[in-house]
């Protein structure tokens, strides 16, 4: 039986194996790209004056998918993702990155599912998928920064990237809901 947001999901709720398997490999490729980027790109410019490591562009977007494998896979599966993503990282970044990434991920995207979970219950996906990636971003830049650079310079460019990422996936998950 697989759960989603703490309960047995209604029929039709879950995507099919397809896309549950497609969700999860998307959501991996995406931490443990965006620990690369961190590791060998380095800092980007986000605007407005602001910089970021390069894998904000990735990170963004991660909060989100992370809110995709829950709907489609469930709540379990999208928490065990987070620690296949989180130890396959060790592969392609530096201890100080891939520890940083697996402390700041740990809490950012637990606390995302939470979010998630107890919005759904009482609006649209879209909606849950915008408050937990508000949540997420604040908590994932802040640790991360601390961890990895042990500095918060550049937290406002983290955040501003990673609100990029978080606010195109909540239009592609509303424009997905309005698709007939």
């Amino acid at each position: 039986m697989i759960v989603h947001a703490g309960r047995r999901a209604p029929a039709g709720e879950l995507g099919t194996r397809p896309v549950r398997v497609s969700m999860v490999a998307l959501y991996i490729a995406c931490v443990v790209g965006a620990n690369w980027l961190a590791e060998h790109v380095g800092a980007v410019g986000v605007g407005f004056g602001l910089r970021a490591a390069a894998a904000v562009y990735v990170a963004g977007p991660v909060l989100v998918v992370r809110d995709w494998v829950q709907r489609f896979a469930g709540f379990q599966v999208s928490l065990l993702a987070v620690v296949a993503a989180t130890v396959l990282s060790y592969l392609v970044a530096s201890p100080a990155i891939a520890t940083a990434s697996a402390v700041s991920f740990a809490a950012s995207e637990t606390l995302d599912a939470v979010v998630y979970t107890v919005v759904l219950r009482r609006h649209c996906t879209a909606v849950a998928v915008l408050c937990s990636g508000m949540v997420g971003l604040v908590i994932d830049s802040l640790l991360f920064s601390a961890i990895a650079f042990a500095s918060l310079a550049l937290t406002p460019g983290h955040l501003l990237g990673k609100l990029y990422g978080v606010l195109a996936g909540t239009v592609l998950t509303a424009a997905a809901r309005r698709r007939p």
